[in-house]
């Protein structure tokens, strides 16, 4: 019931796909109705000419079984007046008694005749035999002769065996002893006929269809004999007095000749040739199961030709096709168990699947033989299981080499022995890259290869997990990297800058690569392999996750430009660690402007030496650094420096400010921004400073000021702290701690709609001021 309603939801939703078809449910109701009444007339109709048959068969059944009632009186009245005639015919019983005497003296004769001729029948059928020479490509010219002499002297056996059978024991082995002989000729001969039965399709490729036809009459012929021995036989059983009529009658076939049982040897013949045949090909390529694989075409081959060209040798009701289809499929069936194993590749895995699609398809679609013939299941059917295990193969291959690599990778980049590698463009980069991207095409196209679109989802899913794990694992190891150097930098290698640039770089070119597979992979070489809806979902699933891989990717590279900025800003520690403190402020410096106008400011020679870093650093990063993440790294060197000098008023012990911090601030700005403005936008870098300008008005203005400024703050940096304002104000050296208190209670007071619901929730480099 649940399939029936799922079918019928199924069909509403194809006839109503879209909002316009709710206006014809009328028309689409009618003709569902038309074709409801037209299927219901057409049911009733086939359902009245299955009961016209039906009634017709009973009445015949009816019919045949009175039929046979009538039968059976008439016999019970031939019965009766038999024995009513011999009572007639006076001294019938000795008429009878004397008429049997005769003809056991007349059998007699002939037993003792046939027993002298046997041997001399038996020289004449053992030279025809050798005339032959066993021979079963050759014409054997004798072989119905030989046939037919040798069912005579059979059937003379089997009479002589039969009668002897109520003779002495002595007797019975005596007869024995003079049929051995025969015994032997029988069995040389039988085995020459299922010789050819084992060889049908090699005799009659060889052109020898005479002696197929020839061997084909012996076998029907005798299976016909054997069907009469198995009804008379199967009625004396049922019907005791027909049974004693024939014990009188030593001559009844059905009492006394043994049977042949060609037929059934016939089918065991042609699973033994079947089998043969296996273990040669088999045999043949021991160690090479794909080159194997290539050599089974003769399999098909052989069920044509059967199908084709011996089916006019033999009789239709063989149905010998049908006996070769059973036979090889058997043997098909056990060679696959045996290929199928735990350790099978994944390329041979798929060749298998592959090769019993293939090989179903044509005996099916080509050769037209029925599905019901092809039991069991060359694969059990495990396809979708086998396809599983090639899945995991190939993503256990890329576990591996992934694995390996990435390890490879690390320790070069630990050990940094040698210098990175270095592109035409004069980038920095890892060697293992591209491999790496090559070996997980290659994989994907093996995956493709499939034929089956899971598979490949199931491979790029392995991918993206790999290229996940590559990502972290090279976050992981520049951060721990970049924190040893930082703990003891005389005691690590170096060349770190160097690669931490290769790695930030590699995953520039990863999510390159990564949008090529995406390109190139699954919407070409995949779209193929897309034949419905869910498979076009598969599909989708498969970009989204490797647009995934490039988003981590960006983080990655992102994360290293981070641990870079980290690595200098550590280098600068000593140096922000005097801002705002007596080794700040420097002697100012006299300039003349050239109409004469004298200036004096403050030399700031701490920021000066903040710059030169700045530039040691620059003059590697603009030269092998990819220009999209150095302009990521300017952009955090900015965040870092103004987070760094900005939090310096409340981490340096001895911090404070006066007036002449004004002009000393101005001056390090005068330094700093310039800097920044020759590698990013100018307005970006004004925006960013705007925070110091910010810090200047706290530093000086009165509570009004400071309100102002707070206001100013917090419309460009939403997530700037309050405490930062109060940090700023207990440095003021014009502030005792209660008008500190009084101006941070008219800050909290004036802008408490600001500090409880921020204009937005943009964070900036402000929301770091205090980790």
């Amino acid at each position: 019931m649940g399939e029936t309603a799922d079918n019928a939801v199924g069909s509403l939703a194809e006839l109503l796909r879209y909002p316009d078809d709710l206006a014809k449910i009328s028309a689409i109701k009618e003709r569902l109705l038309r074709d409801k009444a037209a299927m219901d007339l057409q049911l009733k109709s086939g359902v009245q000419t299955q009961l016209d048959i039906t009634t017709n068969g009973l009445k015949n059944i009816l019919d045949a079984k009175s039929l046979v009632g009538e039968l059976r009186m008439e016999l019970l009245n031939l019965n009766s007046l038999c024995a009513q005639a011999e009572n007639m015919v006076p001294g019938f019983g000795q008429i009878n008694r004397v008429s049997k005497v005769r003809r056991n003296f007349l059998a007699v004769e002939d037993v003792k005749r046939n027993l002298q001729e046997l041997p001399a029948k038996l020289d004449e059928i053992e030279a025809m035999i050798d005339a032959d020479g066993k021979d079963i490509f050759g014409p054997m010219t004798n072989f119905l002769r030989i046939h037919y002499e040798l069912s005579r002297l059979r059937d003379f056996r089997d009479q002589a065996m039969f009668q002897a059978a109520r003779s002495s024991k002595d007797a019975t082995c005596t007869l024995q002893k003079y049929f051995t002989r025969l015994d032997n000729v029988i069995q040389e001969f039988d085995a020459i006929v299922f010789d050819i039965a084992q060889n049908l399709l090699e005799v009659l490729r060889e052109g020898n269809s005479s002696l197929i036809v020839r061997w084909a009459k012996i076998i029907d012929t005798d299976e016909r004999l054997d069907t009469k021995v198995k009804i008379l036989n199967s009625a004396s059983e049922s019907h005791k007095e027909l049974a004693r009529h024939l014990s009188m009658n030593s001559q009844s076939m059905g009492m006394t000749r043994s049977l042949r049982n060609y037929d059934e040897k016939l089918t065991e013949c042609i699973k033994l040739g079947a089998r043969d045949v296996f273990q040669n090909c088999v045999s043949t390529f021991p160690d090479d199961p794909s080159t194997l694989l290539d050599n089974l075409y003769w399999v098909t081959r052989d069920i044509l030709f059967a199908k084709t060209d011996l089916t006019k040798c033999v009789p239709a009701s063989w149905k010998i096709t049908n006996r070769f289809v059973a036979a090889y499929h058997q043997e098909m069936y056990v060679l696959f168990k045996n290929l199928v194993t735990r350790e099978t590749e994944a390329g041979l895995l798929l060749k298998i699947v592959r090769w019993s699609q293939k090989y179903n398809d044509t005996l099916v679609n080509e050769l037209k033989i029925p599905p019901e013939q092809l039991t069991p299941s060359l694969l059990d059917g495990q396809e979708e299981e086998i396809l599983g295990d090639y899945m995991r193969l190939i993503c256990r291959k890329i576990d591996e080499w992934m694995t390996n690599l990435q390890k490879t990778e690390c320790n070069e980049f630990i050990e940094r022995i040698q210098a990175p590698d270095v592109d035409p463009e004069s980038k920095y980069g890892l060697a293992n890259t591209p491999i790496v991207f090559q070996m997980l095409n290659q994989q994907i196209n093996v995956g493709i290869d499939s034929d089956e679109i899971r598979v490949v989802s199931g491979v790029i899913h392995e991918c993206k997990r790999q290229l996940l794990l590559r990502q972290q694992k090279w976050i992981n190891v520049v951060r721990d990297e970049i924190q040893q150097s930082n703990a003891s930098m005389d005691e690590v290698p170096g060349g770190l800058l160097e690669y931490c640039i290769a790695v930030a770089n590699d995953q520039v070119r990863g999510a390159d690569y990564t949008e090529n597979i995406i390109t190139r992979q699954v919407n070409v070489n995949v779209d193929v392999l897309v034949h419905s809806d869910d498979d076009r979902n598969v599909q989708s699933k498969m970009v989204q996750e490797l647009e995934d891989a490039m988003d981590g990717f960006i983080a990655t590279a992102k994360s290293c430009v981070l641990e870079m900025v980290g690595m200098v800003m550590f280098d600068l520690q000593p140096s922000f660690a005097n801002l705002f403190k007596n080794s700040w402020y420097t002697p100012p410096v006299t300039t003349t402007a050239p109409d004469g106008t004298i200036t004096s400011s403050p030399a700031s020679l701490v920021v000066q030496e903040v710059v030169r870093t700045f530039e040691e650093y620059n003059s590697e990063l603009t030269e092998h650094f990819n220009p999209d993440l150095f302009q990521i790294y300017i952009d955090d060197l900015l965040e870092a420096t103004l987070v760094s000098y900005l939090s310096a008023i409340s981490k340096n012990k001895g911090a404070s400010l006066s007036p002449r911090s004004l002009d000393q601030i101005k001056s390090d700005v005068a330094i700093m921004y310039p800097f920044f403005t020759t590698f990013t936008d100018s307005e970006h870098v004004e925006s960013q400073f705007s925070g110091i300008e910010a810090f200047m008005g706290l530093a000086s203005g009165d509570k009004v000021g400071a309100v102002e400024g707070f206001r100013t703050l917090k419309e460009n940096f939403p997530d700037a702290p309050l405490k930062f304002v109060e940090d700023i104000l207990r440095a003021r050296e014009d502030l005792d701690s209660k008008s500190v208190k009084e101006y941070m209670e008219t800050v909290r007071r004036e802008c408490a709609p600001l500090i409880m619901n921020p204009s937005s929730d943009r964070r900036t480099y402000m929301s770091r001021l205090y980790p």
